[in-house]
């Protein structure tokens, strides 16, 4: 009898909100879920009151196929699951603990193999830990790849989730100056560097929320780490026996060293392995 297969992995990507967009259709999106109330809730694709110009754009830098943008995205037939955990530009240290939680009790059911994290926990208070390290921990023990955004701010170190040992921490590249762009101080954390990666993020070329062909300009490490889930994903889908460690080697193949920092990968090796969409 033939092995049975494993089901294709898919990308969570949890952000504030996110609009319906021709470039990830319904089809797709296998799952929405809200965890900005005391339970996560399912809510319907493209719903009114669910939507936000971040998660859009997240979403569609790692799994928008292109076809009303021209963007295509590293992952670009994925299947996909939404979990909104934030109001405006706000992500409460409450929604991060719910998701995960949740991420840890059904990510098997859905097949969730990467989660994207576009955001920052809540700044550090003494006398108050923070679950999501250890979560983000147990997460990487159930073979769940956790990509996170290293944050924008120069003066300060890499946030958390994206400090953890156990995520992947993907700073910015600046498009205009090829040069690494303002972020977080690269740094030794729990004897790992971090950032990971590096990936483009200034001034990058993201779809319109209005579904043409007229590009808009944004910025930040929320988008490069988009593009490494993506690309992550795609990966799991040829090598699904890989954890963290595994991807993480395999993504920095792909880049290029740049002294002092993490690799660098340009947005052609991101997106390499991208399926065509006819």
């Amino acid at each position: 009898m033939p092995p049975r297969a494993l089901p294709s992995p898919v990308l969570a990507v949890l952000d504030v909100g996110f609009f319906r967009h021709p470039d990830l259709t319904a089809r797709r999106v296998i799952g929405c879920f809200d965890a900005t109330g005391r339970r996560v809730l399912p809510f319907r694709y493209g719903a009114n009151g669910t939507g936000a110009e971040h998660g859009t754009r997240t979403m569609l830098l790692a799994a928008g196929s292109g076809r009303a943008s021209g963007l295509v995205s590293p992952a670009p037939r994925a299947k996909v699951v939404l979990v909104k955990v934030g109001e405006g530009g706000r992500v409460p240290r409450e929604a991060i603990v719910r998701s995960y939680r949740w991420l840890l009790a059904h990510a098997a059911r859905y097949a969730i193999r990467v989660v994207l994290c576009p955001f920052g926990d809540d700044p550090e208070v003494r006398g108050v830990r923070s679950e999501v390290p250890a979560l983000v921990e147990a997460l990487a023990a159930r073979g769940l790849v956790v990509v996170a955004a290293a944050g924008w701010d120069p003066a300060n170190e890499v946030i958390s989730p994206a400090r953890s040992p156990h995520a992947i921490a993907v700073g910015g590249w600046d498009l205009a100056d090829n040069r690494p762009a303002r972020g977080p101080r690269v740094g030794v954390v729990e004897g790992v560097l971090k950032p990971d990666l590096l990936a483009p993020a200034v001034p990058l070329e993201v779809p319109c929320l209005r579904g043409s062909r007229m590009h808009e300009k944004a910025g930040g490490t929320s988008f490069a780490a988009s593009l490494v889930a993506g690309a992550a994903l795609r990966i799991l889908e040829k090598e699904p026996g890989l954890g963290k460690d595994g991807v993480l080697a395999r993504l920095a193949a792909l880049g290029r060293p740049v002294p002092g920092h993490p690799p660098y990968l340009p947005l052609r090796a991101l997106r390499r392995s991208a399926p065509r969409i006819s």
